[in-house]
């Protein structure tokens, strides 16, 4: 019984320690950041998607960080698995049953779909909801459908992974561009005063190529798995 008082007498505390934050952060909240990103945000960056403006401009460093997250990732699901990177192909459960011929037929079907459907939200990614790490997602699931479609196909990880390196290397030197030409690096390489249309090039290039490494990073994941799974 006094267990349990406790415990209710724990909880009571901790509630009121809650509540008396949620009103000290009510009180020191502020919508500055939210007015300036609607009013500026276009014309600072040329994204009419606010979330893109932040992530590819205004925090382009916390992105990169994030994109290099995923190529550690990928290198450390490499390292675990207890297969050769030389070992190509990936089948998984595909070695024990046979995939139903209506599965093959509806993979097919959606395969082109998801393919186009992903580049979309990728190139268009600065006027609507979507970018790169979404639009890399879909592409990366689309080729991944490829493996019901062709139970023997071959996947050389060791390629991808380099090709994975190389355009995070693009990517930053792509966003280190603005220090030759505004002094700053990380940021849209057109000077502030371009026209929003134009800085709009710099966020479909990286937009493309995030969008590219993020589909190569999930694809070199899920073989490493199919590997491991068999």
């Amino acid at each position: 019984m006094s267990r349990r008082l406790f415990l209710i007498a724990m909880l009571g505390v901790l509630f009121v320690v809650f509540t008396l934050s949620m009103i000290e952060l009510e009180s020191l909240y502020n919508n500055y950041g939210m007015r300036y990103f609607l009013n500026e945000g276009f014309d600072d960056t040329g994204s009419r998607n606010l979330v893109t403006a932040i992530l590819l401009d205004y925090r382009l460093f916390d992105s990169l960080f994030e994109a290099g997250i995923l190529l550690i990732a990928v290198s450390g699901v490499i390292w675990i698995s207890k297969h050769d990177v030389e070992e190509k192909n990936a089948q998984f459960m595909l070695d024990k049953y046979k995939t139903p011929d209506l599965f093959v037929t509806f993979s097919r079907l959606v395969y082109p779909l998801m393919l186009a459907f992903g580049f979309y939200v990728i190139i268009n990614g600065h006027v609507s909801p979507g970018g790169g790490f979404q639009g890399g997602a879909i592409v990366a699931t689309a080729i991944l459908i490829l493996y019901y479609i062709d139970g023997n196909k071959e996947t050389n990880i060791g390629l991808i992974v380099t090709i994975e390196k190389i355009i995070y290397l693009l990517i930053i030197l792509l966003a280190s561009l603005s220090f030759f030409t505004r002094g700053e690096f990380f940021t849209n390489f057109f000077v502030p005063s371009a026209n929003p249309d134009l800085k709009a090039i710099y966020l479909v290039l990286l937009n493309v190529f995030i969008g590219f490494k993020v589909a190569l990073g999930l694809w070199t994941i899920f073989t490493a798995f199919l590997k491991e799974g068999r």
